[in-house]
């Protein structure tokens, strides 16, 4: 068993990890600058912030692994994927950490959103740390598909881009698929993952019209320029990776019971 750092152990992914490596009795470390509401046995909080490097190095003493999913949705907390590799990198360098597990998204380096250009940035960093390091790269989470649809369902509508598909996947297999690679022996230096069926968005719309009971309307909607031609050739998609075994209806039937 190790002992396993995971930052960003409070998010979606992180408390799916997290939640996964004490299950398999790995002495599981969570970073974050707020302690966790409720954390799993064998699970502890070590308070830390990778944006100014306050408590990293300490966090890292006796850690054999570190689980890196951490999320920065704005462009104000999106200097973590760089600046604040370069720190939790440099430090498990320092620290003798043995393998490094980042996660990241399918596709990430297809499209120029400003988002996916600082993942692409945060794995370049991680791969040239020294580090051993597996970035496991994964499709939309059910949670993100669901959190759209109820969003834009306070106003009648559900919106259903035209040519897109998504493979989307339950966060607790990428919990389950975080965990792999840091328990694997060899996992390889790149990983990807994806849920068990590409869906068009307008199938996906319905299915949780159906599952809800909302009245919103599916709503047919273009995408134009690169990222339309992203969705369009199915660029976030990784068919021949279908890991996850929950299906999107199965998921949100689930989570509302």
């Amino acid at each position: 068993m190790s002992t396993v750092l995971v930052v960003g152990g409070t998010g979606t992914a992180g408390s799916a990890a997290v939640t996964e490596l004490a299950a398999r009795g790995h002495t599981v470390r969570v970073l974050s600058r707020h302690a966790p509401v409720d954390l799993p046995a064998g699970a502890t909080h070590t308070p830390g912030d990778l944006t100014t490097g306050a408590g990293v190095s300490e966090a890292l003493t006796g850690v054999d692994v570190v689980v890196s999913a951490v999320n920065g949705q704005t462009r104000a907390t999106r200097p973590v994927f760089t600046e604040g590799a370069r720190t939790l990198t440099a430090a498990a360098r320092e620290a003798g950490v043995r393998r490094l597990v980042l996660l990241s998204i399918v596709g990430v380096d297809e499209v120029t959103f400003g988002y996916y250009q600082a993942l692409v940035e945060q794995e370049r960093i991680f791969a040239a740390c020294g580090v051993d390091t597996t970035v496991v790269r994964c499709t939309q989470f059910h949670s993100l598909v669901r959190s759209v649809f109820a969003t834009t369902a306070r106003f009648g509508v559900l919106p259903a881009v035209r040519g897109a598909r998504f493979q989307s996947i339950a966060p607790a297999e990428v919990g389950r698929a975080l965990a792999d690679a840091a328990s694997a022996r060899s996992p390889g230096a790149r990983i990807e993952i994806g849920g068990p069926e590409p869906e068009s968005m307008r199938d996906l719309a319905n299915t949780w019209k159906r599952v809800t009971g909302s009245r919103a309307v599916v709503v047919p909607l273009p995408v134009p320029g690169a990222a339309g031609r992203f969705l369009r050739e199915g660029r976030n998609l990784t068919p021949e990776n279908r890991y996850g075994t929950v299906t999107f209806e199965e998921w949100l039937a689930d989570s509302r019971g």
